[in-house]
């Protein structure tokens, strides 16, 4: 009775162990289908890092790819999204990677040890990774270590059953990578052209250069802004502060409209006070005249008091003056552009400072920002078309009439030359402050100074030829 669990255990190890080879297999299957299927190397690299656990267990597994001159470059590591070049422990890596490709046994699966690695390496052996690695190299058909895999775990064994089932999934990887890689040095969108004899290599090239010699016209792109033709620019008239906006922005206005208001405390007060001068003056004038009458000596003061009088005149006109500026009107008919009615009031303003700007909607123009990068020569009449960002499909056609020989700084605070374009025969203009893109037209040139003209630009600003 004793032997009868043993009788009943025995049969069922085998059933077991086949159930596990099964599932191994399965599994094998199923990960050479994966990375076969994969249609980036993003992907491939994800598969292969990260699902290659369901078949050997680890830690951490690094992918890594053999570059020009033996140089490793790590393309994926497992459970990491984005890879720090910077990092230590990538520094650490590349060097381990590139003490065991130089090995004799670079090209075999085998285990490495802490007393493998280079001195200078050993101390951070223990931080990093503290029991032995994996090493696995996917080698193409003929031999050649294309790339491979660097496998921990914390404790236990690489066993050697292990290390042959990673061997076989790793003919699988590396064929699906080289094709991926040639998959992706190929043009999607260009056809394949067989170019294995001579004249045809001739006639490609012969059309090659015949493209680049057609002649092209030349063309660049520039911000653009629908802006009011000759506008009227209305300034402060004196130093102050704005108390009060008549109008809202962009509404209509007519010639005469009160505008806005500058605050006027200051001025009102001065204005008082020259006129009580004024008054003063004139009564010590008057005094001085009568008592001239019988005091000869006081007939030479009749002189400087009236001069008096006429500087104390002087100061009450120019106050007046001063006082009737404080209501500012519009000088013509238009739309009022400015901001905000609250950016402006109790805002202290100088002489001279554009406030408001009277446009008529009927006018309006292209006002276009050329980088000195994409300066081209352009010469007045040529053809511009404008995009608006509001309607895109729809360009509207202008001419240029205006361009500035020097770069101005743009309200971006970029350097850019100024261009001014008219509209031609458009029955609707579009409205003031509508922003865009313009294409302006030049002449014509070949197509390789067109292509090659930016390129050749910066190399001799890089240069200095």
């Amino acid at each position: 009775m004793a032997q009868a669990p043993t009788t009943q255990e025995s049969p069922q190890k085998p059933a077991e162990t086949d159930d596990r080879k099964s599932l191994a297999l399965a599994t094998f299957l199923q990960l050479e289908r994966q990375v076969r299927h994969a249609n980036s190397t993003e992907r491939f690299c994800f598969i292969v890092v990260n699902e290659t656990h369901r078949l050997i267990r680890y830690d951490q597994a690094v992918l890594w790819k053999v570059l020009t001159g033996d140089k490793p470059e790590i393309k994926a590591i497992s459970g990491v999204s984005v890879i720090s070049q910077e990092a230590p422990y990538i520094h650490w890596l590349e060097n381990i990677l590139t003490s065991q490709l130089s090995g004799s046994s670079a090209g075999q699966c085998h285990v490495v040890s802490r007393t493998d690695v280079a001195g200078s390496d050993q101390k951070d052996w223990n931080e990093w990774i503290g029991s032995d690695a994996l090493w696995c190299p996917l080698l193409t058909a003929q031999g050649t270590l294309y790339g491979g895999l660097w496998l921990t775990r914390s404790g236990g064994e690489w066993h050697s059953s292990e290390q042959a089932l990673l061997g076989r999934i790793a003919d699988a990887y590396t064929h699906a990578w080289q094709a991926l890689d040639i998959q992706s040095a190929r043009s999607p969108w260009l056809p394949r052209i067989h170019l294995k004899s001579g004249p045809r290599r001739v006639a490609l090239l012969t059309a090659l250069l015949l493209v680049l010699f057609l002649p092209v016209r030349e063309s660049a792109l520039a911000p653009a802004e629908i802006v009011p033709l000759d506008p009227v620019i209305v300034t402060s008239p004196l130093d102050g502060v704005i108390s009060e906006i008549h109008v809202q922005p962009n509404s209509t206005v007519r010639k005469g409209d009160l505008l806005f208001s500058l605050d006027d405390t200051t001025i009102r007060n001065q204005y008082q006070v020259a006129i009580k001068s004024a008054e003063v003056a004139q009564a010590e004038y008057l005094r001085a005249a009568q008592k001239a009458f019988s005091d000869e000596s006081s007939k030479s003061d009749l002189a400087m008091l009236r001069a008096q009088v006429e500087v104390k005149d002087a100061e009450v006109h120019y106050t007046g003056e001063l006082l009737d500026k404080v209501d500012v009107h519009a000088g013509r008919d238009g739309i009022a552009i400015f901001t905000a009615a609250n950016d402006w009031i109790g805002k202290p303003v100088v002489v001279g400072e554009k406030v408001i700007t009277l446009a008529d909607p009927d006018q309006t123009e292209i006002q276009l920002w050329l980088p000195i990068d994409d300066a081209i020569n352009l010469e007045t009449g040529a053809e511009v078309k404008l995009f608006l960002n509001i309607d895109p499909t729809h360009p509207l056609a202008g001419t240029l009439r205006q361009t500035s020989y020097e770069p101005q700084v743009t309200p971006a605070g970029n350097l850019a030359f100024q261009l001014k374009a008219g509209f031609d025969h458009i029955d609707k203009l579009p409205r003031v402050g509508l922003n865009g893109t313009g294409k302006i037209y030049g002449k014509r040139v070949l197509l390789i100074n067109y292509l090659l003209r930016r390129p050749i630009s910066a190399l001799r600003r890089f240069t200095g030829l």
